[in-house]
C-alpha cells in the first residue's frame, strides 16, 4: 500500500492541476487576509481586534476544502478520462487497493494542504495585525487550525470518492459544486438549517466558525464526527461500486 500511495503522489506531482491549485489557494488566502485587515471597519468588514474580524481572516476552510474536493476528483476520475486507469490496474489488479491508495493520497494531501495554508495565512496576518496595533487574536487559533486541516482532509476523501463514483471529471466537479454551493449553502442552510447542519458543508462551517450559532450549527466535536462519517460512507459506497464494475 505504501508503494501505491507513493505512485499516486508521483502522478499528482507530475500534473499541472496540483500547482495550479496551490497557486490559486495561496492567492485567495493572501488576498482574503490582506483585504479583511486593511479594510477593517469599513462596510461589511468587522473592525480590527474583534473576534469576527479574526474569524474572517483565518476561516480559510471554505477555500481549501473546495479546492481539495476538485483535486480529489482529478486524482480518481482523471485516470478514467485519460484512459490511464488500465495501466494502473495492470500494475495492481486489486481495484479496492487502488482506490484505497487514491483515498489515502487525497486525505494526506488534503491534510497537508490545510495545515500549510493555515500557517501561511497566519504568517501573513500576524505582521499586518501587529502593524495596526493588534498583538493578540481573540480566537482559538489551534482549534481553527485543526478544523481547517480536518475539513480539507475530508473533502479530499470526498473528492476522490465522487470521482470514483462518476468516473467523469466534469460531471463530478459540476455536481459537487452545485451540491455545495446551491443545495447546501443557498437552499438548505437558510431555509432548513436543522437538516443542513448534518450535511458535509454544514459540519465544515461549524468546524471553522468562531462564533457558532448553537441553533443552526453543530458543536465542533459532533461536526467533526459528522464530516468524518460522510467521508467514510461515500468512500465505502465508491469502493463497493468500483469492485463491481469493469474499467473503461
Amino acid at each position: 500500500m505504501t508503494n501505491l500511495v507513493r505512485v499516486e503522489l508521483l502522478k499528482l506531482r507530475t500534473t499541472p492541476a496540483l500547482y495550479a491549485t496551490l497557486g490559486l489557494v495561496g492567492v485567495l488566502c493572501l488576498a482574503g487576509a490582506a483585504a479583511n485587515i486593511l479594510l477593517a471597519g469599513q462596510t461589511g468588514v468587522p473592525p480590527l481586534g474583534t473576534t469576527a474580524n479574526a474569524g474572517k481572516v483565518l476561516a480559510i476552510g471554505s477555500v481549501t476544502s473546495v479546492s481539495m474536493l476538485i483535486l480529489g476528483i482529478l486524482i480518481s476520475a482523471g485516470e478514467d478520462r485519460h484512459r490511464t486507469i488500465i495501466g494502473t490496474y495492470l500494475a495492481e489488479a486489486h481495484r479496492g487497493r487502488v482506490l484505497l491508495a487514491k483515498l489515502l493520497t487525497g486525505g494526506l494531501v488534503g491534510a497537508a494542504l490545510g495545515a500549510a495554508f493555515f500557517a501561511f495565512t497566519l504568517a501573513v496576518a500576524l505582521p499586518l495585525y501587529a502593524a495596526h496595533g493588534v498583538h493578540h487574536l481573540p480566537v482559538d487559533v489551534p482549534a481553527l487550525a485543526l478544523g481547517t486541516v480536518l475539513i480539507t482532509c475530508c473533502y479530499g476523501l470526498l473528492g476522490v470518492a465522487m470521482g470514483a463514483l462518476t468516473r467523469n471529471t466534469v460531471a463530478a466537479i459540476v455536481g459537487s459544486l452545485v451540491w455545495v454551493g446551491v443545495i447546501e449553502l443557498a437552499i438548505l442552510q437558510p431555509l432548513i438549517p436543522s437538516i443542513a447542519k448534518w450535511l458535509p458543508t454544514g459540519a465544515g462551517v461549524a468546524l471553522t466558525s468562531v462564533d457558532p450559532d448553537t441553533a443552526s450549527l453543530l458543536p465542533p466535536a459532533e461536526a467533526a464526527a459528522v464530516l468524518i462519517g460522510w467521508a467514510a460512507f461515500i468512500a465505502l459506497v465508491a469502493t463497493r461500486l468500483t469492485l463491481g464494475r469493469e474499467p473503461r
